[in-house]
């Protein structure tokens, strides 16, 4: 036995049964670059401290206010924002060494370490924002430089 089926009813079921998932939105502000191996040795002077960094991008069409937010290692590193506005879809740089924060050059930022903070053999860098909710994080092995 042969059953015929209007073809718009097919076309009805097959798009009934499709369902597309949500697509994932980007976190408001999200690591986009981490450099942990400075180049040369590891010799602690303030140049080779700030030649590890990470990179934050803010992902939306708005300033962020940051005041309160961090960025941590697993060993618990903790470098906390002042008060900061990342503009709408730009990137701040934290290095690892000493600086001067602010004006002039406010897309780069200072832990004002005297140690390196992220490990050449792999680590995790987590944002938090001012609340201590998560909002990011990255994770990486053996490497100089990764993209998040």
């Amino acid at each position: 036995m042969k059953f015929l089926i209007p073809l718009g009813l097919v076309a009805t079921v097959v798009s009934v049964g499709v369902v597309q998932a949500p697509a994932m939105a980007a976190p408001v502000v999200s690591f986009s670059r981490i450099y942990v191996d400075s180049p040369g040795s590891d010799t602690r002077t303030n140049a080779s401290l700030n030649a590890e960094w990470v990179r934050l991008t803010n992902n939306t069409a708005q300033g962020i206010q940051l005041r309160g937010w961090s960025v941590r290692d697993r060993a618990n590193h903790v470098y906390a924002f002042s008060t900061y506005t990342l503009g709408a879809r730009k990137s701040v740089y934290i290095h690892t060494g000493r600086g001067t924060n602010g004006r002039p050059d406010a897309a780069h930022r200072y832990w004002q370490s005297g140690n390196y903070i992220w490990n050449n053999t792999g680590d995790t860098a987590i944002l938090r924002n001012a609340a201590g909710a998560q909002v990011d994080s990255c994770t990486w092995g053996r490497t100089t430089a990764t993209n998040c």
